[in-house]
């Protein structure tokens, strides 16, 4: 949503490297990477760039590949079935697993004149129609995912979430449990009108009930952590006394509550300010205190083409996370 530009140095990287915990990426029968992408294709440009830079991660050993969202511009940009069917043909077509997340580009601020002045409700409608029909990943390899929808079936609410997704990985007997949550820019859709206040209020409530359901499963003894993923950037570089007054602070406050009671290793992985950061240890937005067992990983966006790898170690249950950039360079423009 909230496009930030990013010099890329070798001291950046570097130092993104060393806050990360490790100097070299770990490798062993408990490892396994994924993928991090979103918030591109904002320009003609990134349209030719971004399925070139898909090409590349398909040549890459990854578990899945996770897309944050905003897979179109938040302005000049209408969101039509056309333009959802022909991302998911694209997204569809990775080699790996891919699991995609909604983003305020692609349906909160459909509203806009410029995109088309469509009911944002009805636009989440119509993702969740094209988007999350199968109770699997997309890509031309699948994973099972457990969705929301099906998870609470019998909740007249809940039931409609087919978005938030939970999977596993497991290698050579240790986990991680991955948890996706519908947050989004755009101050989560909040501040429009009471129709879409009530949305947020029930999907905020939907979030939080998924990441207990993720929690309580990552409890395990297999399992050494835990990674959410979502839309948002839900003030991190804003002044708490801003963040406080926003949509996001229901859904921090439990995420921070549940995650200190969880007491493993989280990631807390996000989009929407284009800006690949590693923050380890979390600090709040709310009053930046923080949260010793939990990072926060942004990823890349608009106008940097490039990828984050997330290596997973299992036999180092202490810092099994290891964050890296993609470190992929487009080809020279035609």
């Amino acid at each position: 949503m909230k496009p930030v530009l990013l010099v890329r140095s070798a001291i950046a990287i570097t130092f993104l490297l060393l806050i990360a915990g490790c100097a070299t990426r770990p490798a062993g029968p408990s490892t396994f990477s994924f993928a991090v992408v979103g918030d591109l294709q904002y320009t003609p440009l990134e349209e030719r760039q971004f399925p070139e830079m898909l090409r590349a991660i398909d040549k890459e050993p990854m578990a899945f590949v996770v897309h944050l969202g905003d897979f179109k511009a938040g302005g000049n940009s209408p969101c039509t079935d056309a333009l959802f069917r022909k991302r998911f043909d694209e997204l569809n077509a990775v080699a790996h697993p891919l699991i995609y997340i909604p983003g305020d580009n692609d349906w909160v601020d459909c509203r806009r004149p410029t995109n088309g002045a469509m009911d944002p409700l009805e636009r989440l409608d119509k993702l969740r129609q094209v988007f999350f029909a199968q109770p699997r990943s997309l890509g031309q390899k699948h994973i099972a995912l457990n969705l929301q929808s099906h998870a609470s079936a019998g909740d007249p609410v809940l039931s409609r979430y087919h978005e938030n997704a939970v999977w596993l990985v497991h290698r050579n007997g240790k986990g991680v449990v991955f948890a996706t949550v519908n947050v989004q820019g755009s101050n989560d859709n909040v501040g429009f009108d009471a129709k879409n206040d009530a949305e947020q209020k029930e999907r905020t409530r939907a979030n939080l009930e998924w990441l207990r359901f993720a929690i309580s499963r990552a409890k395990g003894t297999d399992i050494v952590g835990l990674a959410i993923f979502l839309q948002a950037n839900p003030g991190f570089e804003d002044k708490p006394a801003d963040v406080r007054k926003s949509g996001y602070v229901d859904f921090l406050k439990g995420f921070e509550e549940q995650a200190t009671a969880f007491g493993k290793p989280t990631l807390f992985v996000h989009g929407d300010t284009h800006t690949f950061r590693v923050d380890s240890p979390y600090q709040s937005p709310l009053d930046r205190r923080e949260l010793g067992n939990v990072t926060r990983v942004e990823g890349y966006g608009s106008p940097t083409m490039n990828w984050v790898r997330i290596t997973v170690d299992g036999d180092n249950p202490k810092n099994p996370f290891f964050v890296e950039s993609g470190r992929y360079i487009p080809p020279p423009t035609q």
